[in-house]
């Protein structure tokens, strides 16, 4: 039947993942002040993507070319390490700030090009807006 073009389904994966992104600084935010616990974040999207979506990562055109491995979990979390406090959180404020903006931006983003997709296919098939 009907499939989503590419454009749509990879603004539909930069929402959740700036969805899912936006998630872990609230946790981190919210243990601003938890002994001991360990900032995360979320592996980069565009890493992300090249690793899961074969069709995005680089070909290998010889039998002689190395293979990436393709099973890995989406969107994993990593450590984002840093300075600890002498309580040994490693929560920074001002950095969780900046990661904020950034899903946020990048959550406006994936909606924005996702609308006007669907604005394009609109008007191609003669409905308008």
């Amino acid at each position: 039947m009907f499939e989503a073009p590419e454009v749509m389904r990879m603004a539909q994966d930069l929402a959740r993942y700036s969805g899912q992104r936006q998630s872990i600084v609230a946790r981190n935010i919210a243990n601003a002040d938890t002994p001991g616990f360990r900032a995360r974040d979320l592996d980069s999207f565009k890493d992300t993507m090249m690793r899961a979506d074969p069709t995005l990562a680089a070909k290998a055109t010889r039998a002689a070319h190395i293979q990436a491995d393709q099973s890995i979990q989406r969107w994993a979390t990593i450590d984002v390490g840093g300075r600890a406090s002498p309580n040994g959180n490693t929560v920074s404020l001002e950095e969780e700030m900046v990661r904020a903006t950034r899903a946020q931006s990048s959550h406006t983003l994936a909606l924005t090009v996702y609308k006007s997709s669907l604005d394009i296919m609109r008007t191609a098939m003669g409905r308008g807006r």
